[in-house]
């Protein structure tokens, strides 16, 4: 409870899309206004802040909402599939954003009630959690392998870890949930 007053009073940051690291992409004037028109029955002030960006280093991702700058970031690939298909890819990110809105400072799951709610809203009831889309993904090879000392759970991964890390269940069971170095996965074999 206190810390949840702590976050409400404490002043949102200010991140301007300049201030932010890599390529940001081309904005879609109209798109944002879409997107407006969409939210302002909803959430008139997230309806104001809304951005949308065309980002060309999204591969296999459709769109991204990125709840702290207020802005959906979508696919360029989009553009050569369909119409429909950035209209609705829109609407889902626009939905992620509203049912976080909505939620005022409270944790939601991404695709829980808030959002699907949120995608009635936005007419798009059943929406699916992901899109079935014509990209395919890269498969990078797993080159660092770990085991837990206690139940011998093997973890790949393709980076090495670059912090401690521990078996989950074994936290879970043994230690309330709490990391707990006696857990902590040991390298066995790195590929090369």
């Amino acid at each position: 409870m206190i810390l949840r007053y702590i976050l409400a009073m404490t002043p949102k940051r200010k991140v301007t899309v300049n201030s932010l690291k890599g390529d940001q992409g081309q904005r879609d004037q109209l798109l944002e206004n879409k997107a407006r028109e969409l939210l302002k029955s909803y959430a008139p002030a997230l309806a104001e802040r809304v951005h949308i960006y065309w980002n060309p280093r999204l591969r296999t991702t459709a769109g991204l909402a990125l709840y702290h700058l207020d802005k959906v970031v979508l696919n360029p690939a989009l553009k050569n599939i369909s119409e429909a298909e950035i209209e609705k890819t829109l609407r889902h990110e626009l939905a992620h954003l509203l049912a976080r809105d909505r939620s005022r400072q409270k944790k939601i799951l991404p695709h829980g009630k808030e959002w699907r709610q949120a995608c009635i809203d936005l007419g798009i009831p059943k929406e699916p959690i992901t899109h079935q889309l014509p990209w395919t993904r890269r498969k990078q090879q797993r080159k660092f392998f770990y085991r837990c000392p206690r139940c011998d759970q093997r973890l790949s991964r393709v980076r090495k870890a670059c912090r401690d890390i521990a078996c989950l269940s074994c936290c879970r069971k043994y230690a309330q949930g709490k990391y707990d170095k006696r857990f902590r996965y040991h390298l066995i074999n790195q590929a090369t």
